[in-house]
């Protein structure tokens, strides 16, 4: 029984009985005496051998502490590393899909829950990325005048398309290749504020122009086009405004992108076990599903946590690493968790990991639309 069923059942044992002492409520009637001594429930009167009733379930406790004890109770409860959460860990690392497999199947009391886990794990991963000052995602932009190959590459591809280039393209001052790049340290990024500033300026006026002469219709002859025409502009406006501050402003990128984030991923633990249940459906339960799924992703918290701090000691390609360690994982707890075969787990794996970026990177590029829009609101 859940603490939360013992509040609720303490209203019910106040109903049907009398004040015991001190105004609090007695137990159909019995005796401080014979309530202090633990040997009856506090809500139903029945005998009571060990902490919980053998009648109704309930545990023997009021459950009465000052809010100091209650909160701190809650912080161990949630956050505490105890020995059921380090095996938990243990065996997530060791034998993958063992620990949702069992936990599925009612043998819980050796493990840590799977919500809990994700948690505590989620909470270490972005506490993590803040006390290590590193950018979850970031943009780099490198102009190619600085390198003359990669200039005359895209000059050559552009001439071969017919693509007429203006003389600032020529000479490479706004011609640049964007990067994206994950777990990064400001300071690593390349950003040349007042270039890109310059350039992204450019490209907005030329859109502009393009928005202008669209129709041929002199100012104020069409009231109705001229409209749209103030509408689009004022669209590209913000457009490259937006494109702009989240290039030139990581940090502030990010910390908008991060409030989004551990939601996003809460939210992404009932959609994987949606996508699994498209596949596994014979003798498994959506329960199933979302146990899996819950101690899945804390164990990619943790792996992407661990290729962070390895990335911060100076190891390259974490990014890869981490993916292809998560990818292998996937395909193990699936194969441990169901009991399937090699090529049913593999072919599992593939499409419900695809549906599954796919799902991701929509609401993720939904999100980051919506932070770049409104940042020049």
């Amino acid at each position: 029984m859940s603490e939360i069923d013992d509040l609720d059942g303490g209203d019910a044992g106040g109903e049907s009985g009398g004040d015991a002492g001190g105004g609090l409520p007695g137990a159909g009637g019995l005796t401080e005496a014979a309530i202090a001594a633990g040997a009856v429930c506090l809500s139903c009167g029945g005998d009571v051998r060990g902490p919980y009733c053998s009648s109704c379930g309930q545990k023997n406790d009021d459950l009465r502490r000052s809010s100091w004890v209650l909160g701190k109770d809650f912080l161990k409860d949630t956050f505490g590393f105890d020995s059921r959460m380090w095996r938990t860990l243990g065996m997530l690392a060791i034998s993958p899909g063992r620990v949702p497999n069992e936990y599925a199947h009612g043998r819980r009391s050796r493990f840590t829950p799977p919500v809990r886990l994700f948690l505590v794990v989620s909470f270490l991963f972005f506490l993590t990325i803040g006390l290590t000052n590193t950018l979850f995602v970031g943009v780099e932009v490198k102009f190619r005048d600085s390198d003359p190959e990669k200039l005359e590459t895209a000059i050559a591809a552009a001439e071969e398309a017919g693509v007429e280039l203006s003389e600032e393209a020529r000479t490479g001052k706004c011609s640049f290749e964007s990067q994206l790049r994950f777990f990064v340290k400001e300071k690593n990024l390349r950003i040349d504020r007042e270039r890109i500033n310059a350039c992204l300026g450019d490209a907005r006026d030329d859109a502009q122009e393009v928005i202008d002469a669209s129709e041929d219709v002199a100012v104020g002859e069409d009231e109705g086009i001229e409209t749209e025409r103030e509408q689009a502009g004022e669209v590209v406006n913000r457009v490259f405004e937006g494109i702009n501050w989240a290039v030139t402003n990581p940090r502030e990128f990010n910390d908008a992108f991060n409030d989004w984030l551990p939601r996003v991923l809460f939210f992404m633990t009932p959609i994987l076990a949606l996508i699994l249940g498209l596949f596994l459906r014979r003798g498994v339960l959506f329960f199933d599903h979302l146990v899996l799924a819950f101690y899945t992703h804390a164990a990619g918290f943790a792996v992407i946590g661990l290729s962070l701090i390895f990335a911060q000691l100076g190891a390259p390609y974490m990014g890869v690493a981490a993916f292809a360690a998560l990818s292998v994982y996937y395909i193990a707890v699936l194969r441990r968790a169901y009991g399937r075969g090699w090529v049913k787990t593999i072919w599992t794996a593939l499409v419900s990991g695809a549906l599954y970026l796919a799902v991701l990177f929509s609401i993720l590029l939904a999100i980051l639309s919506n932070i770049v829009w409104r940042a020049t609101a």
